[in-house]
């Protein structure tokens, strides 16, 4: 059936399966595109900025997921304070008023309700400034990260050491402007890369050592752009490549950009799929338009969960064992039926509209930072009987007024639209958020006109100690940034140049690096069939189908 979305206007399909899922849940059909929905849920997540804060219990100073001036900072509690017992969350429940609307109840308790001032666990020694990170140890901005120790300025870091502005660097050591690699050592300038070490402005490699602006190779050594040299050879080309200059290392990323554009690239990143459409798909099994997932079953529209997640549509973020959730953003660990909610898990289950409940939280509907809740609505407690029948009052009541089987609007984001996601995937100006009624954030964290260093040395060699304390001007956005100690020890380490961009420039350049989270038609470069592929048709890659990319590669 062809629907007309009501946010953008573009026609969207609900399939007899969507239906049969949406029953199933007994939810209405939705009246969102699935652009339009993942955009709403992204804009619920805030990973991209930080902020000075105080914790409103214990008054210590805390870094902050939230810029002052907003109305959450009131009620903010660092880690210690709100994983503790000195404050209980059923002490702000509330009746519910059948005269107003139920999410703009909501959305009051939600204001009312204490915040952590990061997302993040309490398993963390030294990682003040990260948010959505856990069981790390000496990190500083990084974001949506686990597992980590010495990591700065990352994005979806996960098991790895030691590496310097990354973005999906999984399992991996020493590795320096690098998107989407795995189990990969001393890497700089590379992505797509598996399995490879020791090389510099490779992509699309799978064990390869001591490499040099190469594309496409498998289980390689010594090779120099793309081509084989004895180890003799290799040394000597590289003797005449400054690697700690930056004028030498823009001119290699040149030439790393016209190479790629010679190679052929796979239509998809995908392994061991069956029945599935997306990108960066791992063990997929009737999977549609599912993005950076992996150990995923009869799911849709979903993007970036791991690790066990079966019969769920519309969710960003998160997995590890989820089952029939819907329209949904971070939520995991083993919950089930979950539905319209953010930032749910540890066994939760058969919530709606609920946000931070934890420990196991069940049978809960608008809910706001519990553990171990059940049968609670607007954190107010309720036997099981009252609770069922009051649930299902209200949701006549919200069906009535259409706001039942919607996420939460965005008008009541906890934060500014461009500190979310969404403006990653779904970038809008300030006027087109305020048109739509969304909240947008003035006062980004940012200085400029107080460098104190306007130029600096080409080469890390001639770099001094007293750069630390040094100030420094963004090329591309005027930005003042610095570099702490640990930064300049691996770029003296690993024969790098000082960056000349701030850290938000420098990740924003990582992201474009990835291919958009749309699939296009277009025809195999080799054999002329048509397929799917996240590269546009109007974009001058080389691009071929799985079957003739693998017979060029193997």
């Amino acid at each position: 059936m062809q629907k007309t979305c009501a946010q953008c206007s573009a026609a969207f399909e609900v399939t007899a399966d969507d239906q049969e899922f949406y029953r199933k849940l007994q939810v209405p059909e939705p009246t969102w595109c699935p652009q339009c929905r993942e955009m709403r849920r992204m804009a619920w997540y805030t990973e991209r900025y930080l902020y000075p804060g105080q914790c409103a219990l214990c008054k210590k100073d805390v870094i902050s997921q939230f810029a002052p001036g907003n109305p959450r900072t009131k009620n903010q509690y660092c880690l210690d304070c709100w994983w503790s017992e000195k404050w209980d969350p059923l002490s702000y429940g509330r009746d519910y008023d059948p005269n107003r609307s139920f999410l703009e109840q909501f959305h009051e308790l939600e204001l009312a309700v204490p915040y952590a001032c990061t997302t993040n666990d309490t398993v963390l020694q030294n990682c003040d400034y990260t948010h959505q990170t856990g069981h790390s140890k000496n990190c500083y901005l990084v974001f949506h990260t686990s597992l980590c120790e010495d990591c700065y300025y990352g994005y979806g870091v996960k098991k790895s050491k030691n590496c310097i502005d990354v973005h999906y660097c999984h399992e991996s050591e020493l590795c320096y402007e690098c998107v989407d690699v795995v189990r990969c050592y001393g890497l700089s300038w590379c992505q797509d890369c598996h399995n490879c070490s020791d090389s510099r402005f490779i992509r699309d490699c799978i064990g390869c050592i001591e490499c040099f602006l190469c594309v496409g190779l498998r289980n390689k050594k010594h090779c120099f752009l793309n081509e084989q040299l004895s180890p003799k050879e290799y040394k000597e080309r590289m003797a005449e490549v400054s690697t700690g200059s930056w004028s030498m290392t823009q001119l290699m990323l040149k030439k790393y950009k016209e190479l790629q554009l010679k190679h052929h690239w796979k239509c998809l990143q995908t392994e061991m799929t069956q029945n599935s459409t997306g990108n960066y798909l791992y063990r997929a099994r009737d999977a549609q338009q599912c993005f950076d997932c992996s150990d995923i079953e009869y799911s849709q529209y979903c993007s970036q969960l791991q690790l066990g997640t079966r019969f769920c549509r519309d969710i960003f973020q998160f997995g590890i064992e989820i089952d029939l959730c819907y329209d949904s953003t971070s939520i995991g660990y083993n919950s089930y039926d979950l539905a319209f909610c953010l930032s749910c898990m540890e066994s939760a289950a058969r919530l709606r509209y609920c946000m931070y409940c934890f420990g196991g939280t069940s049978d809960c509907f608008g809910c706001v930072q519990l553990q171990r809740g059940k049968f609670c609505i607007l954190n107010k407690q309720y036997k099981e009987s009252e609770y069922h029948a009051l649930r299902e009052k209200i949701i006549e009541k919200m069906t009535a007024d259409g706001e039942y089987g919607e996420f939460f609007p965005i008008r009541y984001c906890a934060s500014g639209y461009n500190e979310s996601t969404a403006q990653w995937w779904y970038p809008k100006t300030k006027e087109e958020a305020l048109r739509n009624g969304w909240p947008w954030e003035d006062n980004l964290p940012r200085t400029e006109g107080k460098e104190t260093l306007d130029i600096v040395p080409d080469r890390i060699e001639d770099v001094p100690d007293d750069v630390i304390g040094k100030i420094l001007r963004c090329e591309k956005c005027s930005r003042n940034y610095k570099i702490i100690a640990q930064e300049l020890d691996f770029y003296r380490k690993c024969s790098i140049p000082l960056p000349r961009r701030c850290f938000d420039c420098r990740r924003m350049d990582r992201f474009d690096l990835r291919n958009p989270r749309k699939l296009f038609s277009r025809p195999c470069a080799k054999c002329g069939k048509e397929m799917q592929t996240t590269y546009q048709p109007s974009r001058p890659e080389i691009v071929y189908c799985e079957e003739c990319y693998l017979k060029e590669v193997y």
